[in-house]
């Protein structure tokens, strides 16, 4: 009978776990009144482990043509970053916060996708969510390190 319960806890908690699992994570920016490069952003995965830059303009245009990279990255790595999202709270948090690019002063995001949910959350840019400073701080890093390498 213990066996029976433990097994069926067991099985109920790996459901649960997997519900909230992490696939991917992405963050960029954008700037309305733009002529060049104005979107860039990265899209991190667990599986496989990998980081895909991009930079793209707000239209077609010869000279300014969209730019993506892929790049591995570590399980360590990825640990880092899931280690800074608290999903639950994630999940609360409105849609818009603020007045992204408002006077053309961009606008940042970040989206999270778990296995049966996406949230995409918009800000503006340059600024931080409270309790998700970490988070926004290394996206950042990681959005400098890569994009501005294309």
């Amino acid at each position: 009978m213990c066996f029976l319960i433990i097994v069926l806890l067991t099985e109920i908690n790996g459901t649960c776990n997997s519900k909230n699992k992490i696939l991917s994570i992405a963050s960029g920016t954008s700037f309305g009144r733009c002529i060049t490069y104005c979107r860039r952003s990265i899209n991190i995965t667990s599986n496989p482990y990998e980081l895909i830059a991009l930079k793209e303009p707000n239209f077609a245009q010869t000279q300014y043509p969209s730019v993506q990279q892929q790049y591995p990255i570590s399980s360590d790595e990825w640990q880092k970053l899931i280690s800074l999202i608290d999903s639950k709270s994630f999940q609360t948090l409105n849609d818009t916060i603020g007045c992204p690019d408002c006077a053309d002063g961009g606008a940042e995001w970040i989206q999270i996708n778990w296995l049966k949910k996406n949230k995409q959350v918009t800000f503006e840019y340059g600024k931080l969510i409270q309790g998700f400073e970490g988070l926004i701080n290394e996206l950042r890093s990681l959005r400098d390190k890569y994009v501005n390498n294309l």
